[in-house]
């Protein structure tokens, strides 16, 4: 039993350095695909939490889920529910649609016709 121990406690570096015989340069792979993915992780968590603000706020603002789902599902993602009240029922000099960039105006330009389609919609439904 002593021998079991001794060798044990002899060979037990040998084990250990042999687990870590990786090349650097995979070793910072390596955690650099670790670091990825928790960003990754840490923005799909945000967007998570931005969706679920967007739907309790339009339904408590409208309370009619199928309205909701179709304004939240074309609504772009640069705009939250608020946005979309903001711009739906404010003049766009209200909104300081002049000082956004060009892809904020695109957004912004979608919004009503976004609203129009789906009034359109949930009202043609039987």
């Amino acid at each position: 039993m002593k021998r079991f121990i001794i060798t044990t406690i002899m060979t037990l570096p040998l084990v250990v350095f042999a687990q870590s015989t990786k090349p650097i340069e995979q070793l910072r792979r390596e955690e650099d695909l670790r670091r990825a993915i928790e960003v990754i992780d840490e923005i799909d968590s945000r967007l998570n939490t931005l969706v679920k603000k967007r739907e309790a706020d339009c339904e408590m603002a409208i309370g009619y889920k199928p309205f909701c789902a179709c304004i939240l599902k074309e609504l772009p993602v640069a705009w939250s529910f608020t946005d979309y009240i903001f711009i739906t029922t404010r003049t766009k000099e209200e909104n300081g649609y002049s000082k956004l960039d060009k892809e904020h105006k695109l957004a912004y330009e979608k919004v009503g016709g976004i609203r129009d389609m789906c009034v359109k919609t949930i009202n043609a439904k039987p």
